[in-house]
C-alpha cells in the first residue's frame, strides 16, 4: 500500500549556464548546485525509505547532455533499492532519436514512459496505478485528448496522472485543460514544466525546479512530499502534500536609486548596503541602477569595484540617465557644432531613440573633454 511519495522534476541536469561575468567559472559552479540538489533529493528518499519517486519531465536539460551525466543520474536512482522511480520526459529531454534515455541502461526500479499518448504502469505492492505521457518531440500544440479520454480508473487503486505542460488554452508546450483532467478523478496530478512550485487543494501540483535557474526564478525551491491515507469507510484515499525545501543560492534583483549628488563612492556604498554580507557572499545579484547620475561619473568599472563584496554581481544601467539640462545645454552652445548636433538629434521622431542618441552623444563629448 502506498503511504508516501516524492514528486520532483525540472532538474535540467547538464545545463550550460551563461553569466555576464566570468561565465565559465559561475556556470561550472551552478551545474554543481544542480547535482547537489539531485543528491540531496536521493538522500532524502533513501533515508526516509520513500516507496515511490515521480520525476515529471526535464530531468536533463538537453538531448545532447553528456553521457557521464546520464550515467550519474542513473546510478543515483539505482541506489534507491526500495523505491520505484517513474519518469516522464519533457520538452528538453524528449524521447526522440537522440534521447538521453536511450544512451545508458536504466536500473530495474526505474520505469520510463516512452510514448506521447497516455499509458499506465501498475505497481502491485503499492496498489498504485500511474498514468503518464512523454514528449517524443520538442513541441506540442494540443493535448492528447483521445488517449486521455480512454482512461478508465480503478477506484480501488491509488491513481496518479503525470504530465509535462502548461495549464492554459494555447501553448507550444502541451496546453492542459485543468478542469478536464480534474474531472477524471485522479488522486494526485503530478505536473512539470512550470518552474514555480505550486499546490492546489484538489491534488494538482507543479513540483517546480528544485533550485532556481535564473533571475526570473525566485522564492522557495525543493520537492513535494505527499502522504497517503486510506479512508476505508468511504473507500477512498486522502492525500496531504507539503514542500521540502532545498537550500541553494538565490537570485536577487535589487533596484538602487541614484541622485545627481551621489559620488562614485556613494554609488558603491549604496550597492554594497543592499543586503547583508552573508547573503551577498551566498547569492546571485543583479543591481539595477535607476534615476539620474552626475554625467562626469564613469561607470565602466563598477562591476570590478563591486565583485569583492558579492559572490556574483552584474549591473544594469538601462534606466540610469545623466543629469543634464538639455535645453540649457543647447542654448549655451547655440552657435557652435555641439548645439547644432543636439538640435538635429532633437528632431528624431521616436522618443526613446531620440533620448538615447542625445545621451550617448553627450556622454561621448564629456568623455573626450569636448563638454565639461
Amino acid at each position: 500500500m502506498l503511504t508516501t511519495f516524492v514528486h520532483t522534476g525540472d532538474f535540467h541536469l547538464g545545463r550550460p549556464f551563461t553569466f555576464l561575468q566570468q561565465g565559465n567559472y559561475y556556470g561550472k559552479n551552478k551545474r554543481k548546485e544542480l547535482w547537489k540538489a539531485f543528491d540531496e533529493m536521493i538522500a532524502y528518499v533513501k533515508e526516509e525509505a520513500v516507496p515511490l519517486l515521480l520525476i515529471a519531465g526535464d530531468l536533463f536539460d538537453s538531448v545532447n547532455v553528456l553521457t557521464m551525466d546520464i550515467k550519474r543520474a542513473a546510478e543515483g536512482l539505482a541506489s534507491l533499492e526500495k523505491t520505484w522511480v517513474v519518469i516522464i520526459t519533457g520538452n528538453h529531454d524528449y524521447h526522440g532519436d537522440s534521447s538521453p534515455y536511450k544512451k545508458v541502461e536504466w536500473p530495474r526500479n526505474v520505469y520510463i514512459f516512452k510514448e506521447d499518448v497516455f499509458r499506465s504502469v501498475y505497481i502491485k505492492e503499492l496498489n498504485t496505478e500511474i498514468y503518464g505521457m512523454s514528449w517524443v518531440k520538442n513541441e506540442y500544440r494540443a493535448f492528447p485528448e483521445r488517449s486521455f479520454n480512454s482512461i478508465k480508473l480503478n477506484d480501488t487503486r491509488y491513481n496518479i496522472l503525470m504530465a509535462h505542460g502548461e495549464v492554459t488554452n494555447q501553448s507550444l508546450y502541451l496546453p492542459i485543460d485543468l478542469r478536464m483532467i480534474e474531472k477524471k478523478g485522479f488522486d494526485y496530478i503530478a505536473l512539470g514544466h512550470i518552474h514555480k512550485p505550486g499546490l492546489t487543494p484538489g491534488g494538482v501540483a507543479y513540483c517546480g525546479s528544485p533550485v532556481p535557474l535564473n533571475f526570473g526564478e525566485t522564492g522557495e525551491r525543493g520537492f513535494i512530499i505527499s502522504q497517503v491515507k486510506t479512508d476505508y469507510e468511504n473507500q477512498s484515499f486522502i492525500t496531504s502534500s507539503g514542500f521540502n525545501p532545498i537550500e541553494s543560492r538565490k537570485y536577487e534583483t535589487i533596484d538602487i536609486q541614484i541622485v545627481p549628488e551621489d559620488s562614485y563612492q556613494d554609488i558603491i556604498n549604496k550597492a554594497v548596503s543592499c543586503d547583508s554580507e552573508s547573503n551577498r557572499q551566498q547569492n546571485y545579484y543583479r543591481i539595477r541602477f535607476t534615476g539620474y547620475i552626475n554625467p562626469e561619473i564613469q561607470m565602466d568599472w563598477i562591476n570590478d569595484d563591486l565583485e569583492d563584496a558579492f559572490y556574483y554581481v552584474e549591473t544594469d544601467m538601462v534606466k540610469l540617465e545623466p543629469d543634464i539640462d538639455l535645453e540649457l545645454l543647447i542654448k549655451e552652445n547655440l552657435n557652435n557644432p555641439i548645439g547644432q548636433l543636439l538640435t538635429e538629434l532633437g528632431k528624431i521622431a521616436e522618443p526613446e531613440v531620440r533620448k538615447k542618441a542625445i545621451i550617448y552623444s553627450i556622454e561621448a563629448m564629456i568623455g573626450e573633454g569636448v563638454l565639461k
